[in-house]
């Protein structure tokens, strides 16, 4: 009976602990989302409140009618963000089953390279990716980020050992039906690759989405800046006379992660646990 009585307590001590790790990871997410329906007398209380007195849209309101800029903004992140991950996984996904799948000369050298492409640091390569965009005459053009982001080394890897946890004998059974490692590919492997996809789709969105160092550098025309930049401006000509638009502001720049997360949370996680990756 002592032994029951110790795994409830134990059980119940662990719900306790992670209710408070959820809370505490949670909490400044919830207070940015509820201050953004303050108001500006509400929000500078001495004791903040937990939910708004008064709930109001003004603050946004606000913002879309003041700063016009900040749907074109938006949307310039919406793009790349969609297409920069359609393009990764059309690229990613034939060059992993090849270096997972198929046998050539130099097959592990090539994926040494994909590797240490992985270990250099993004700043380390940016003054030749700089050049390459000013003679390509794509400065001030969302063409630039997408064509520095469809290639991924991490995206190779983790597709890759994703294909190395798939059966042989599919691929096999499909061979002694007829197809090509072509055919194969594409109507037995592909099919079966959803998890990891989506699994990438997420990880590349979420960095694209949040990506201020490249726009930055590349994106110099207001209509062509992406979302980061354009909360940064936001962020100088507001100043520190009105915070709750701001968060108004980070409010709605959260709306597409989580969309996101929620449409492919399962397949994310079944692509995380195929893969073995830790995030």
């Amino acid at each position: 009976r002592s032994i029951l009585i110790k795994k409830i307590l134990s059980k119940i001590i662990v719900f306790l602990l992670c209710t408070i790790i959820v809370v505490a990871m949670l909490f400044p997410f919830y207070f940015m989302i509820i201050s953004s329906f303050k108001t500006m007398e509400e929000y500078t209380l001495a004791i903040p409140t937990l939910f708004p007195l008064e709930f109001t849209f003004a603050n946004y309101s606000f913002l879309l009618a003041n700063f016009d800029a900040f749907g074109q903004f938006f949307l310039n992140s919406m793009i790349v963000s969609i297409v920069i991950p359609i393009l990764q996984t059309i690229v990613c996904l034939p060059a992993s089953y090849a270096l997972a799948r198929l046998n050539f000369p130099g097959k592990n050298f090539i994926f040494f390279l994909f590797l240490a492409a992985m270990m250099l640091p993004g700043q380390l390569t940016i003054i030749h990716n700089y050049s390459t965009i000013v003679n390509l005459k794509l400065m001030n053009n969302l063409g630039s980020l997408v064509l520095l982001g469809i290639y991924s080394g991490s995206c190779i890897f983790l597709m890759k050992q994703f294909f190395m946890t798939l059966p042989k004998e599919l691929e096999e059974a499909a061979k002694i039906d007829g197809c090509n490692p072509f055919q194969s590919f594409l109507y037995v492997v592909a099919p079966l690759s959803l998890p990891i996809i989506s699994t990438n789709f997420i990880l590349c969105f979420n960095g694209v989405w949040g990506d201020f160092f490249t726009p930055m550098l590349l994106l110099k025309k207001r209509e062509a800046m992406t979302l980061p930049i354009g909360l940064n401006i936001i962020m100088g000509q507001l100043g520190n006379s009105s915070p709750n638009i701001l968060l108004a502001a980070l409010t709605m720049t959260c709306i597409p992660v989580i969309i996101i997360f929620f449409i492919f949370r399962k397949k994310l996680i079944g692509g995380i646990a195929s893969t073995g990756l830790k995030m």
